[in-house]
């Protein structure tokens, strides 16, 4: 199986190393691309380009504006409507940036943690998210 790491070169972070170890840990014969990009609006056309040789993509970017998380998040489902192939879009606020030294590393590896599950669960485990209804 062979997953592409895209991320943003204006990222506080990076997480793909520690990414990388976690899933390799939880997916035998795994292959890794990883590719950043200047802006990220150059996310959507590498992640057409690592599809052709992908099985599955996560597109990891921090964003200071609404308006360009959403705007990046439908280039990335009509990416995923164009080639067919699952993308991840973990879109959002940078939320360690602004961190102490301790809670930072903390953050970071919480954050790890939830993307590889992620990751798991939707190439493995769809029934993770199934929802949970309240008894009434």
């Amino acid at each position: 199986m062979k997953i592409s790491l895209i991320g943003c070169k204006t990222n506080s972070v990076n997480i793909f190393p520690e990414l990388i170890k976690s899933l390799s840990k939880k997916i035998s014969g795994l292959e890794v691309s990883v590719r950043f990009v200047p802006f990220f609006e150059d996310i959507p056309i590498v992640c057409v380009e690592e599809s052709s040789s992908s099985d599955f993509l996560v597109a990891f970017a921090f964003l200071d504006e609404e308006d360009e998380i959403n705007f990046l998040k439908k280039k990335l489902i009509d990416v995923e409507l164009l080639t067919k192939t699952r993308v991840l879009k973990w879109i959002g606020v940078d939320s360690l940036s602004s961190k102490l030294t301790q809670d930072y590393f903390d953050q970071k590896e919480v954050l790890v943690e939830e993307l590889s599950k992620t990751v798991l669960s939707i190439l493995f485990k769809e029934t993770d998210f199934i929802p949970n209804e309240e008894d009434y």
